[in-house]
Parts: C-alpha cells; sequence; structure tokens
C-alpha cells in the first residue's frame, strides 16, 4: 500500500486513548498495547489512558473516578468532548479497547485519514446490525463532540438503555450502540476500514474456529492457522471474559 503521509499544525498531534479499570485485565494489557503500536507503525502518537490504577505505562494517565455518574466503558466517551485529555485544534483522536493484539504494521490504519464530521471505525465481516464497532473509533477533536455533550444530560439513562432494551445483554454494555445511533442521528460519516484487517478470536474453540472458516471463505485464506494471516493488522478478543491470558 502507498506510504501514509500526515501532516499536524504546529500543536497538533495523534492521540491514541484507552480506559483500563477494574480486575477483568491487568494493567499490562495497556503498556503492551501503546508499546505493539509503536513497534508496528512509523507514525509518532501520544498514547492516554482513563485509569484506576496510576502504573499502567501510557504517556498521560488520567483518573478513573468511580464516584462519577459515568460508569465502566463509558468512560470511552469523554474522548469525544475537545476539553478532555489535553485536546488540541487539529489533534486526531483515536480510541482503542485494549483486549487487542497487533500483529502487523498499522501504519495504515492508525493513519487512517478522517477529516471533520467523520468516524473512521473497524470494518467488520461477520454479522452485526451497527455500523460502528466500539474497538477502534478515530475522529479530529472536537468534530464529534455531540456524542459526548448528549450523553453526559442524561448518563444513568443511557448506561441503562439498551440492556433494558435487550439489545445487549450485560449491564452498562450498549456503548458503541450508542455511539452508532448518535453519529448517524446527526449524519456524520461512518467510514470502515478494509475488514480483512481486523481478526476476532473467541473464548469458545467451536466459535473461534466458525470465525476461521468464515474468514477463509470471505477472503480466500484463514485468520491464522500456524501463524497469523499477513493482511491482518489487529486481532480483537471479543466478548466478556475473553482475555488474552485466557
Amino acid at each position: 500500500s502507498a506510504k501514509i503521509l500526515i501532516v499536524y499544525g504546529e500543536n497538533s498531534m495523534l492521540k491514541i486513548c484507552t480506559v483500563y479499570f477494574g480486575d477483568l485485565y491487568t494493567p499490562d494489557y495497556v503498556g503492551k498495547l501503546f508499546s505493539s503500536i509503536r513497534r508496528n507503525s512509523s507514525i509518532p502518537f501520544q498514547s492516554i489512558c482513563i485509569s484506576d490504577n496510576p502504573n499502567v505505562k501510557a504517556d498521560i494517565v488520567l483518573p478513573y473516578n468511580y464516584n462519577s455518574p459515568v460508569k465502566k466503558h463509558w468512560h470511552k466517551l469523554k474522548f469525544f468532548s475537545p476539553n478532555f485529555a489535553y485536546q488540541n485544534p487539529g489533534d486526531d483522536i483515536i480510541v482503542m479497547d485494549i483486549d487487542q493484539v497487533i500483529t502487523n504494521n498499522v501504519d495504515d490504519l492508525i493513519g487512517y485519514p478522517v477529516h471533520d464530521n467523520e468516524l473512521i471505525t473497524y470494518g467488520i465481516w461477520w454479522k452485526s446490525l451497527l455500523h460502528t464497532n466500539g474497538g477502534f473509533y478515530k475522529f479530529k477533536s472536537g468534530s464529534l463532540k455531540f456524542v459526548w455533550d448528549d450523553f453526559i444530560k442524561n448518563p444513568e439513562y443511557w448506561q441503562m438503555h439498551y440492556y433494558i432494551n435487550s439489545d445487549v445483554h450485560f449491564k452498562y454494555y450498549g456503548e458503541q450502540n450508542y455511539v452508532n445511533w448518535k453519529t448517524e442521528e446527526h449524519e456524520a460519516k461512518i467510514i470502515k476500514t478494509p475488514e480483512k484487517w481486523i481478526g476476532k478470536c473467541d473464548i469458545n474453540i467451536k466459535e473461534d474456529t466458525i470465525n476461521n472458516q468464515l474468514y477463509n471463505k470471505k477472503f480466500g485464506d484463514y485468520m491464522f492457522m500456524d501463524n497469523v494471516n499477513p493482511d491482518i493488522k489487529v486481532i480483537h478478543f471479543t466478548g466478556p471474559g475473553n482475555t488474552i491470558h485466557n
């Protein structure tokens, strides 16, 4: 693929942001994700993590507030506010889940061009009713600020809405459902990365085998057999309890 060239203003840059809390994952997830992106990219970025553990490895660690009305992974929505995480006009913001492994060069992924009122997200090959995937968002600082501004007016409602509505099966899930709906409501342009870039790993071996066969049927090769498919840039360990350690 062609070499990515990104030109930022004097004070603008790329920021890659995550959230870490609780004990489902271990703190090393954060540092390993950021260091693996750096090993597999030539694009400089600033790493930022909202965390209840001040020792996670990131350029900037912001406190996770358990007394906040914002719960769990809904803290990711804070990055849509230009007033958060020391954002400057012109910054490119990427929000990623930490349960992902970088498997190949990601210049094309993290350097994917984005403009105002656009949201870059994973193109996925498995069945989903949503146009967005919460594992990866990229946008221009402040251009989608309505995502945070509208949510924070009534966080208690939105954080349970998709569970009560049976769209998701666990309390406080549904953040990507909200982002999907809100960006569509405001007619933001949703752009998906090439589907073959993303792999999916499931804790259920039977489901994992089905996914591997599905990827092969769609793209002519398996996600992983003896090695990871060279077209895959990131493998996402999806689902509750599906940790990389498992």
